[in-house]
């Protein structure tokens, strides 16, 4: 996974912030910053920037680099299509 910051479409992080400023509960994948893919629900409390970088803030205090957000509820990031999200069936 790489660890170089790639700002994130500008779209999509308003979709974010208008989650924040309701303090959604959403379903959220991303991969860690060791590469895991996770999926968790929880409660969106804010947008915050260290440097280049921007994190979502979930009110458990985890910090999820938006760069490595995947999915948020049914709406993929840019770069993710619906196939991404499918099981390989052979």
């Amino acid at each position: 996974m790489s660890s170089a910051y790639k700002p994130i479409d500008q779209n999509y992080r308003e979709l974010l912030e208008a989650l924040v400023a309701k303090r959604a509960t959403a379903r959220l994948q991303f991969y860690s910053d060791i590469g895991e893919f996770l999926t968790l629900h929880a409660t969106l409390k804010e947008l915050v920037k260290r440097g280049e970088e921007e994190y979502l803030v979930l009110t458990t205090g985890e910090e999820i680099r938006l760069d490595r957000i995947v999915r948020v509820d049914d709406k993929p990031a840019p770069g993710y299509d619906e196939s991404f999200f499918q099981c390989d069936v052979h």
